[in-house]
């Protein structure tokens, strides 16, 4: 387990800048802090070993540890504004389809001291002022229901009814309704809590799992059959002169701000991050873009375990010196003077903002990889991934740690406890394996290291070689365009930069439109669609729609974001295929051997020769590396013209024959026939590519995770570190690159 766990306000921040650090024991009664460069995180022993370099900087003594807790669970919270005080006549109304139903208690929507519609084990359950009523029919998992609680002071009956929503001609909708004579009731409520309520320590809590549409709250009596009639009708329910607040989930969807119709304009707001743009009551495949017909997707998703900001005291705030260079830092929590149990808070340290760097070399550090894969329980939660790793599982103490707090949050390759995909993840939380020295389930034989702690295999071969550079960030890209790429001769890419948000990608092709170089260290890469928020920093979603590797699937009629209202999914099937900007694009992924490289013709094309130059190897490469024994494999890329790799790229090697872990990608897939395995389709390679821009840059590609793996071999001495710092020599000369003529055979 982990004894001290932590996270940063930032990941990304400048020289002169400050960096907050939020902390909470899991144990550890004291601790102590420093400030490292990170610069080697493998604890492999057959590789360079690990290294970082303290930075001679007091951040204070001993601190007292002290133990905050993880509150998951998302919610609507309403200020009342006094409009409900005194409220006796009421009708409480909403449309659910409940996605998770077991023992807990589940609610609705609440008027804290007042009433509660909710859920109880299996049945919808009200109360009013200590006056409970229960329906006795189950509920049903994915069906609509309207539920509301009445009450009339004239009759003093308060009424609780529920109708399922049969979409069936035959079926009439019936609806379940419990009485019972109560003398009065007066409202005292001041706010209103949709999809939870509060608990005894005021925070929210008995969280809905599922989706809430269209809840209201009136000040008279209204029937059931009339309820149903209204809340399918907003712009009549608006007219309402009893109606108080009605919530649209509908209006200003990419924010966090809940938007009531009423003239009370009771506005609320969203807590950690529910899923909207989410199909409504009314939607049966009108259309499947919510931006056309928003009124068809008024519904929110709540679930018991989104999570977005943990919310965490300020332990201490450091400030960093103006001449502290780029890199990739941590500041280092030592528990109770145990080294081997730091806690490492990972952060990089870019060029001074709005000055121009003195470097020419950019390590772009892919953050919104590192959050898609924040926390993630691959190897424990998702099965069939030992089978995909060809041996067993390996857990560490940061495992266990995620297995024991589950309301840390998850990554986007999770489900939740409803079996619906999880859409964000935030870096407002503790991300443990955002850390140096910490193993994974995907990174093959050998050291077995994955995202982060691959990627610093390239920042171990900057050290080596002794190169200058920058790092920037996925977000510093996502802000900053070509403003920031475009003082850089070289851009290098880590392992796995997977996921891009349209800014970013955007940024990168037109840097080497524009003459600058592309190295494509990795696999995998430039994959999925992802966005920010502009109105919630530090999150991101993720919808995978259509086809690609994917645990889960958004839901029908829920494939473009919330935040940005763009079309989630593939790259590639979103007009910017990876293979156009890099001349490769996802082929296979396989978790246990890597193969080498075998040279191609191209690889003797006087337009690559730097990249051979110290070279003598014949026939392959790169057979031998830390990650799976191998240069090529665990995610590797082909060329393919068809999906936008330039004619005239050059196809320098290719891996060839991988175990028949490796499977084809499910977009390459159209007839699942036995014959599409590692062994047997030629489609499953890794191809090293290269090929120069109309602007006079060049991009580099080598279309697999492990190359840096085996860069990192024999501590850097070796045909693959060799060709990679040909590359980036050649690279980094801003002698332009020329695209060959096109001869006519």
């Amino acid at each position: 387990m982990l004894p001290i766990v932590a996270y940063t306000d930032k990941l990304s921040v400048a020289a002169g800048e400050t960096i907050s650090v939020m902390a909470s024991s899991f144990g550890a009664r004291e601790y102590r802090a420093d400030l490292r460069r990170i610069i080697q995180g493998d604890t492999n022993p057959e590789g360079p070993g690990y290294k970082d370099e303290r930075i001679d900087l007091d951040l204070g003594g001993a601190r007292k540890a002290v133990e905050k807790r993880f509150f998951p669970g998302s919610c609507v919270i309403v200020p009342a504004q006094r409009v409900l005080s005194g409220l006796s006549d009421f009708t409480i109304a909403a449309v659910v389809r409940p996605t998770l139903v077991d023992e807990r208690e589940r609610s609705i929507i609440s008027l804290p001291g007042f009433a509660n519609i909710g859920i109880d084990g299996e049945h919808f359950v009200a109360e009013a002022h200590g006056h409970r009523l229960e329906v006795k029919q189950p509920v049903n998992t994915g069906a609509w229901y309207v539920v509301s609680l009445s009450f009339s002071t004239e009759t003093g009956s308060l009424a609780f009814a529920v109708s399922k929503d049969n979409e069936a001609a035959s079926e009439d909708v019936k609806p379940q309704v419990q009485t019972a004579k109560v003398a009065g009731l007066r409202c005292d409520a001041e706010e209103i809590v949709i999809a939870a309520s509060r608990g005894l320590d005021g925070r929210p809590a008995q969280f809905f799992d599922g989706k809430i549409d269209r809840p209201a709250i009136f000040g008279a009596e209204i029937s059931h059959d009339a309820l149903r009639r209204l809340l399918a009708d907003f712009s009549q329910l608006a007219r309402m002169r009893s109606l108080l607040a009605a919530w649209d989930f509908s209006v200003k969807m990419t924010t966090q701000t809940i938007c009531d119709i009423s003239p009370y304009q009771l506005h609320g707001r969203i807590h950690n991050a529910p899923a909207r743009a989410m199909t409504g009551w009314l939607w049966k495949g009108q259309d499947l873009d919510w931006k056309k017909r928003p009124d068809l997707y008024s519904a929110i998703h709540f679930h018991s375990t989104d999570f977005y900001d943990a919310g965490w005291d300020v332990d201490f705030t450091v400030s960093l010196p103006d001449d502290l260079k780029s890199g990739v830092y941590a500041v280092r929590l030592v528990p109770d003077g145990d080294e081997e149990a730091a806690y490492y808070c990972v952060f990089a340290l870019r060029p001074p903002r709005g000055k121009p760097s003195r470097n020419t070399v950019a390590f772009l550090f892919p953050t919104c990889s590192y959050l898609a894969y924040a926390n993630h329980r691959l190897a424990m939660d998702v099965p069939g991934t030992e089978i995909g790793m060809g041996r067993v599982v390996e857990l560490d103490r940061h495992h266990m740690f995620l297995q024991s707090n589950p309301g840390i949050g998850f990554s986007v390759y999770e489900t939740h406890d409803d079996e619906s995909g999880v859409f964000h993840s935030s870096r407002l939380r503790p991300i443990v394996d955002l850390q140096p020295k910490v193993k994974s389930f995907l990174g093959g034989f050998g050291s077995n290291v994955w995202q982060f702690n691959a990627d610093t295999h390239i920042l171990g071969w900057l050290d080596a070689i002794d190169q200058d550079y920058d790092v920037i960030t996925d977000e510093d890209v996502h802000e900053e365009g070509m403003r920031l790429l475009g003082q850089y001769n070289v851009v290098i890419t880590g392992t796995h930069p997977e996921y891009y948000t349209r800014n970013m990608i955007e940024a990168l092709q037109g840097f080497t439109d524009r003459g600058g170089r592309l190295m494509y260290l990795g696999g995998n890469g430039f994959y999925w669609v992802v966005s920010f928020n502009e109105d919630m920093p530090g999150i991101m979603e993720c919808r995978r729609s259509e086809a690609g590797i994917r645990p889960w699937e958004p839901g029908h009629g829920q494939f473009y974001h919330a935040f940005t209202g763009e079309y989630g999914g593939l790259w590639r099937r979103n007009g910017r295929p990876p293979n156009h900007l890099c001349g490769v694009g996802m082929t296979s992924q396989g978790f246990d051997i890597c193969e080498p490289y075998y040279l191609a013709p191209a690889a003797k094309d006087p337009r690559v020769s730097f990249i051979f130059n110290g070279v003598s190897a014949d026939t392959k490469i790169g057979d031998f590396g830390l990650a799976g024994g191998g240069a090529a494999g665990l995610e590797v890329d082909r060329a393919d013209q068809s999906q936008g790799t330039p004619d005239h790229a050059l196809v320098l090697a290719s891996s060839t024959r991988h175990t028949d872990i490796y499977l084809m990608t499910p977009e390459d897939l159209l007839d699942p026939t036995p014959d599409w395995s590692g062994t047997q389709a030629d489609i499953i390679r890794a191809d090293l590519t290269f090929f120069e821009t109309a602007g006079g840059g060049a991009v580099f590609s080598t279309g697999s995770i492990a190359w840096a793996g085996s860069m990192a071999w024999n501590s850097y001495d070796n045909e693959i570190a060799r060709m990679t710092s040909n590359v980036l020599r050649r690279f980094n000369d801003p002698e332009r690159f020329s695209i060959p003529e096109h001869k006519d055979s």
